[in-house]
């Protein structure tokens, strides 16, 4: 695989990884979310076969939202971050080291991932309340248990109810599926800091590409 590919990839990951958390933050500030930007990442969680990163998401039209949130948390215009959403992300990417660290809690995430088929073939569909709570329970068994544990900060009245805390804790499970896909095309936390100006470029151009 070529510089260039790897590069492409590395940023698709990161736009998968910004949809997921701009969701995330989006429910804890309005209880609302795009459904179609939701079930994007949600179906990552289940592209264990995908030949490509762009596949796991479907198809990169998929992760215009990625994409748009990337170019603003990249851009020397600091009104335009959501310094919610970049926490959130850094926090991640540490979690992430943490986890490849935990080869017995990856594995149950894999066992519990391809358990989570057999529920959407049952309720019909992976957005079904039942197959979130189910991908909800993998991340508090896994995820939420190492350091630093993720805190979501916004409205009381959306974070308390139970269907929310589902959808956050399976929208911060898609955000590890991501953070993932970035390290296997060579990423590294430095990157998203010292060559912001090159990941913001290439998501210039996949952005332009739509």
């Amino acid at each position: 695989m070529s510089k260039v590919s790897r590069e492409r990839d590395r940023t698709i990951a990161l736009a998968g990884l910004l949809q997921a958390i701009t969701l995330v933050q989006q429910i804890a500030e309005t209880g609302q979310i795009d459904q179609a930007d939701f079930e994007t990442v949600l179906n990552s969680l289940v592209a264990t076969e995908a030949a490509t990163t762009e596949q796991v998401y479907g198809s990169l039209s998929q992760l215009e939202s990625g994409l748009i949130q990337l170019n603003k948390q990249l851009s020397k215009d600091k009104s335009k971050q959501n310094v919610q959403v970049l926490r959130i992300v850094i926090s991640l990417l540490h979690l992430e080291r943490r986890l490849a660290k935990q080869p017995e809690m990856l594995d149950l995430i894999g066992h519990e991932i391809d358990q989570a088929n057999a529920k959407i073939d049952y309720f019909g569909t992976i957005n079904s309340p039942q197959v979130i709570a189910h991908f909800a329970d993998i991340y508090h068994q896994t995820v939420s248990e190492l350091s630093p544990r993720i805190q979501v900060n916004g409205d009381p009245q959306y974070l308390q109810q139970a269907d929310n805390v589902n959808r956050v804790r399976a929208l911060l499970l898609a955000g590890i599926r991501a953070t993932i896909l970035w390290r296997q095309k060579g990423g590294k936390r430095w990157q998203f800091i010292f060559q912001s100006a090159k990941i913001l470029k290439t998501a210039t151009e996949l952005q332009q590409s739509l």
